[in-house]
């Protein structure tokens, strides 16, 4: 029987690598995420996978394998970081990281961190549709006071190490916000990680008062001309015989009249009412919407629009749907009776 190899030190590596003199204390996030947040804070733009490369080497033998993993922030002037011996890949880069984190504290310190959810929040008994998304996608109409045109909100996800990283645009926002780039945490999904983006663009536009204002004016009272606010005629917002907000358009008229989605996830609501063909719901949350102020804040249903059985549909029947406009206001799309 050979003997093992000789084990090299657990600081062992390039000579350009810094020596890390301590482990950082032990993080309830994951290491490799939490260097990848940093960076991404640091740099003030979303990382990529070439920004963070680990390169992990295998010592020993075939009864006692250890590996040693280096990290190499390209993001970061291409400064190397080397981990302990350690009992698997995984574990080698998550060590590497951790002496990278270390020699950054003081850095990683200063970032500002992400806000704490107070325990007991109103946000703890919404309903789980109400997203961050969803939220941005509102608070967006409340300050260009009117809805968002299709590519206002564009969403970008990328795949990065550790999973998927989002940015967010919003065209629709006034001055320089419309060119600002808001990128979310790592998750390991793309919608998770698109959520992510929507609640750091949620908090930091929330954050800013002179949007909170605008925000929180009435319509017809904010800054530029908002869909159907101008002069002339055409398609769009504008205001009604005090109606509240009206669509001027022409054309089409039932399920066939021109439509947009709103929001990006299903939300919940009753049946009101079922004639044949089609029909009326109530959601389940309040709508912030300006045609929500239309149909007595009811939402039409056509039978082409229901998935399943349309005999299901009996007042008081819970359902899912996604909801949508169009110019007599809102209405449903891929509407499931909820078992």
């Amino acid at each position: 029987m050979e003997p093992p190899m000789e084990m090299p030190e657990a600081n062992a590596g390039p000579a350009e690598v810094p020596a890390a003199q301590a482990a950082p204390p032990a993080a309830s996030m994951d290491p490799k995420t939490e260097l990848n947040q940093f960076c991404q804070r640091f740099c003030q733009r979303p990382v990529t996978k070439t920004d963070i490369v680990y390169v992990t080497s295998k010592f020993g033998h075939q009864f006692g394998y250890q590996f040693q993993a280096i990290v190499k922030l390209n993001c970061l002037q291409g400064q190397e970081f080397a981990g302990n011996l350690s009992p698997s890949p995984k574990e080698a880069e998550k060590s590497a990281a951790q002496q990278a984190l270390a020699v950054h504290a003081n850095q990683a310190a200063e970032a500002p961190p992400p806000a704490p959810k107070e325990k007991g929040s109103v946000e703890d008994d919404e309903n789980p549709a109400i997203t961050p998304k969803t939220k941005l996608n509102s608070l967006c109409m409340r300050i260009a006071k009117r809805y968002l045109q299709k590519g206002e909100t564009v969403y970008e996800c990328r795949k990065v190490l550790g999973g998927y990283q989002a940015t967010v645009k919003l065209s629709a926002l006034p001055g320089e916000w419309k060119d600002r780039l808001w990128a979310g945490q790592v998750f390991t999904t793309k919608q998770k990680a698109e959520q992510s983006a929507a609640e750091i663009a949620l908090m930091q536009i929330s954050e800013d008062k002179e949007l909170s204002e605008e925000a929180s004016k009435p319509k017809g009272n904010g800054k530029g001309k908002g869909k159907g606010k101008g002069k002339g005629k055409g398609k769009g917002w504008g205001k009604g015989w005090g109606c509240g907000w009206m669509w001027q358009s022409e054309g089409a008229s039932g399920p066939d009249l021109p439509r947009e989605r709103v929001g990006e996830e299903k939300i919940k609501g009753s049946v009101l009412e079922w004639k044949e063909a089609y029909g009326w719901l109530k959601t389940e949350e309040e709508i912030d919407h300006p045609a929500a102020q239309l149909r007595d804040g009811r939402v039409y249903i056509h039978q082409k629009d229901v998935v399943g059985e349309e005999k299901s549909l009996q007042p008081g029947a819970q359902v899912r749907f996604y909801l949508y406009e169009d110019p007599s206001g809102l209405g449903a799309e891929e509407l499931e009776v909820e078992s």
